[in-house]
């Protein structure tokens, strides 16, 4: 099995979760609280390190104790961590509240996370994998730290419209939402995953539709992170992209019937299971 190697944000999430989601200006009584690690760059290492991939983690995290507790967590996945900064400031923090559908609302407060840099370069990576809650600087140095060493460059434009739509076009492989379809206008990756939530994904632009498999949704927070840190454990593992994104896609569909980001990541052999399950 190939390397992940992963370059992005790290946060604590602080999660409340309630019976719907409040409107502007609204207070309502929430069901219960929640903090776990995340950060869409540190939910897709640990979504490949449970799949069984060898991880590295680039990022920044802040001097205090959300940083801490938050390194440890991604050594207990068996995550290489040396490339994850301690900076001045503070560690990023999420916001998310959470409703009994599953659906959430997300405020991100950035903090260590607009001071990653790019990773150096790895011989032993063989998929670089990154996304849009980190500085455009530290994303074009990922691609860049890919092409040196000849691996995959994949990336999750995600939140939409923070990556110029040129750059996401020179990675091998990308997977996105519709509204972050819709943020690149015309412009696609060799490669383009179209995710479609229950609806399942598609392999653009003439790819089949792949139909998602049946979940109980709890909280869906975490389902693309599953989806794209799942896949490229597939991809490193040497598998094409068609059953590579199926295998994704599985870690997804479990994902969502737990709450959290981290803690809802699943383990290989439920993953191996679901895909059997499916078949």
């Amino acid at each position: 099995m190939g390397r992940v190697g992963v370059c992005g944000s790290l946060n604590m999430d602080v999660f409340g979760y309630v019976e719907r989601l409040p409107h502007p200006g609204e207070t309502l009584r929430g069901r219960s609280l929640l903090y776990a690690p995340g950060g869409k760059g540190a939910n897709q290492a640990v979504a490949a390190a449970r799949a069984g991939a060898d991880v590295s983690f680039a990022g920044a995290r802040g001097r205090d104790g959300f940083g801490e507790t938050l390194v440890e967590s991604l050594r207990r996945d068996g995550i290489d961590v040396t490339a994850l900064e301690p900076v001045n400031g503070p560690t990023g923090v999420a916001l998310i509240l959470v409703e009994e559908s599953g659906e959430n609302q997300i405020v991100v407060i950035s903090g260590a996370n607009d001071r990653v840099r790019g990773p150096a370069p790895g011989d032993n990576v063989s998929i670089w994998v990154t996304q849009a809650e980190i500085p455009v600087e530290a994303v074009v140095a990922t691609l860049e730290t890919a092409r040196a060493s000849g691996a995959t460059a994949l990336v999750n434009p995600a939140p939409a419209g923070r990556l110029p739509a040129d750059l996401v076009a020179r990675f091998d492989i990308v997977v996105v939402n519709e509204s972050e379809l819709e943020a690149l206008g015309g412009q696609r990756a060799p490669v383009t995953v179209l995710t479609l939530g229950a609806a399942g994904a598609r392999l653009l632009p003439d790819g089949p539709v792949l139909p998602a498999l049946p979940a109980q949704a709890v909280d869906t927070t975490g389902a693309g992170d599953a989806l794209v840190g799942v896949m490229a454990a597939g991809l490193a593992e040497g598998m094409p992209v068609e059953r590579a994104l199926r295998f994704g896609m599985a870690a997804a569909s479990l994902a969502v019937e737990s709450t959290g980001c981290q803690p809802a990541m699943p383990p290989r052999d439920r993953i191996d299971a679901r895909v059997a399950a499916a078949r």
